[in-house]
């Protein structure tokens, strides 16, 4: 095997939250540098035996979920107990690398995707397509699941999580403002957006941003939440909409001051510091709620934003409701997010701890899809309407959930980039802070945005250097 080479430096928790969060934990472009290089052989702990060992990071719910699922797969027959550990993700990525340097790497983890695809191609990972005969569900995965590091070899998903419009449905019932649509086809202009955060957004005297006398120190409630930090999958979402993207196909050039790239970056932050409808990435982090509880308050209507959401909103005990993302061309575009599950080659049980990552990918053993964590990996849940049904035929899945969500990813999802290109998080962790003057309004204007990403990008350009295989057959 070759040495693992150091990985990026952690990304940027998004604006608003207090902690990385279920967007940053399924992002997981971050990691500190290997602390010694890596060999190919090596001792096994003797616990490793008759045991497997499962390392996460994740909620509390998550933990739960995850130590319900081993139990109940370790007393069936034949089956081997299960160690689970649940890590802090700010701690993870240091972890993982000082197990793996130590040889002594659980059997089966969680792996931010940049780290997962150089574990493949650098040897250390059980390549899942090798058990297809043994586990014909493998065959049942969508593609946009499976990243191949080399022609051969490839990561699966942990999850499915794709981008859509939620908003608080009594707060468009008091403003009077059009519901977000909730099939593909009539997805919201850019210009509709905006008209409609308008109508909901309004200071502590009730005056609208158009108005007269508007005051944007004092805004009692915003429209929106805005998608403004890299990597957000929302923000991929509305750049693959646009006919834009951050990286050219070689994967050799970063392609983020493209005339449609700068349209899609000055929009968006045109809605803080022009239109005056969504908070600026300080104000989030006064707020330091997540999206639903903001929601709730009645500090935003609505938020671009993934299905990960859903749990909480469940639990924030207002009328919450679901559209499609709104579009800049002629289709709206959802994005595909979520961290690998890998199974290690040291591992002395790899038929085992594949088996038990399927236990895991099977919503009819694991709560956390039908809950509003994770949505499914395998095809079969979202054409089968027994299936489909199984999971999203629940009291917490609203209204248009199906076109919102199943639609869009089966037929109109874009992958994020962070698989396909190669040193995904170092990129990432370079791009980040480039925009970080955008969102925060330091540089205003078409012009100045354009002049402002050409330099990004040309720092962006010396970190890259090509791409991996990644999706097929999508």
């Amino acid at each position: 095997m070759v040495p693992l080479p150091p990985l990026g430096n952690p990304t940027h928790p998004p604006p608003g939250r207090a902690g990385p969060g279920r967007r940053a934990l399924l992002r997981g472009l971050g990691a500190a540098a290997l602390a010694a290089p890596l060999a190919s052989c090596g001792f096994v702990p003797a616990s490793r035996d008759d045991r497997l060992s499962f390392m996460f990071w994740g909620s509390t719910q998550e933990e739960a979920s995850v130590n319900e699922v081993s139990r109940r797969y370790s007393e069936r027959p034949d089956r081997l107990a299960i160690d689970t550990e649940l890590v802090s993700y700010n701690g993870y990525a240091t972890k993982m690398h000082t197990l793996v340097a130590a040889r002594q790497e659980p059997d089966i983890a969680y792996a931010p995707q940049d780290m997962a695809m150089r574990l493949g191609e650098g040897g250390y990972l059980v390549n899942f397509l090798d058990y297809r005969d043994r586990f014909e569900a493998l065959d049942d995965f969508l593609p946009q699941t499976i990243h191949y590091w080399d022609d051969e070899g490839a990561v699966f998903q942990t999850a499915i999580e794709t981008m859509v419009t939620w908003y608080n449905a009594d707060l468009f019932e008091t403003a009077g403002a059009p519901l977000p649509p909730t099939r593909t086809e009539d997805a919201w202009t850019w210009d509709e957006l905006v008209a409609t955060a308008e109508r909901l957004t309004f200071d502590v005297e009730g005056r609208r941003p158009s108005e007269r006398g508007f005051d944007a120190e004092r805004v009692e409630q915003y429209g929106l939440m805005a998608p403004a930090w890299w990597f957000s999958p929302a923000l991929y979402a509305l750049l693959r909409s646009n006919d834009a993207d951050a990286f050219d196909e070689d994967g050799t050039r970063c392609v983020i001051d493209s005339d449609a790239a700068v349209e899609v970056i000055s929009a968006v932050a045109d809605l803080i510091h022009e239109h005056r409808v969504a908070p600026s990435p300080t104000q989030l982090a006064t707020f330091n709620n997540g999206l639903a509880l903001m929601m709730r308050s009645g500090k935003i209507a609505m938020g671009l934003d993934g299905y990960w959401h859903l749990l909480d909103l469940a639990a924030a005990d207002f009328p919450y409701g679901v559209g499609v993302m709104p579009r800049f061309q002629d289709e709206a575009l959802t994005c595909v997010t979520s961290g690998a599950t890998c199974v290690f080659n040291r591992s002395l049980h790899p038929e085992q701890a594949v088996e038990f990552y399927l236990e895991m990918a099977d919503p009819e053993r694991c709560t956390l899809y039908a809950d509003g964590l994770w949505m499914p990996l395998r095809r079969s849940y979202y054409t089968d309407p027994r299936l489909l049904a199984s999971w999203c035929d629940t009291e917490i899945h609203p209204a248009g959930f199906v076109d919102s969500f199943v639609e869009p990813l089966l037929h109109h999802a874009v992958q994020e980039p962070v698989y396909r290109v190669r040193e995904g998080g170092l990129v990432n962790s370079r791009l980040t802070p480039g925009l970080d003057p955008i969102w925060l309004g330091e540089v205003r204007g078409r012009d100045a945005v354009a002049r402002h990403l050409r330099g990004v990008a040309d720092r962006v350009d010396s970190y890259l250097t090509g791409v991996y295989p990644d999706v097929r057959g999508t």
